[in-house]
C-alpha cells in the first residue's frame, strides 16, 4: 500500500471516532435538555393547580357577603344605617 492510503484510513479513522464522540455528546445534550423539559413541565402544572387554587379562593372571597361577614366578625364592623350615610359627592 502507498503512503497516501495509509494517511487516507489513518485520517477515515480519526474523523470515524471524533464523530462518535460528537453522537455521544450529542446525545448527553439531548437528555439533559429532556430532563429540563421535564422538569419545567412538572413545574408548570404544579403552577397551574396553585393558580386554580388561587382562583377558586379569590371567588371566594369576591362574594360581597363573605367580606361583610369576615369584616363583622373580625374586624368588628356594622354597616351603617341608612341616615349615617354622608354624601360626599358635590
Amino acid at each position: 500500500m502507498s503512503n497516501l492510503k495509509i494517511y487516507m484510513i489513518g485520517i477515515l479513522i480519526l474523523a470515524n471516532i471524533s464523530l462518535s464522540f460528537g453522537v455521544v455528546y450529542l446525545e448527553h445534550l439531548t437528555r439533559n435538555k429532556y430532563r429540563e423539559l421535564q422538569s419545567l413541565s412538572n413545574e408548570k402544572y404544579n403552577l397551574n393547580i396553585e393558580w386554580k387554587k388561587a382562583s377558586l379562593e379569590k371567588g371566594k372571597h369576591d362574594s360581597l357577603s363573605e367580606i361583610e361577614k369576615i369584616a363583622q366578625s373580625h374586624l368588628k364592623m356594622i354597616a351603617p344605617k341608612k341616615r349615617e350615610f354622608i354624601n360626599i359627592n358635590e
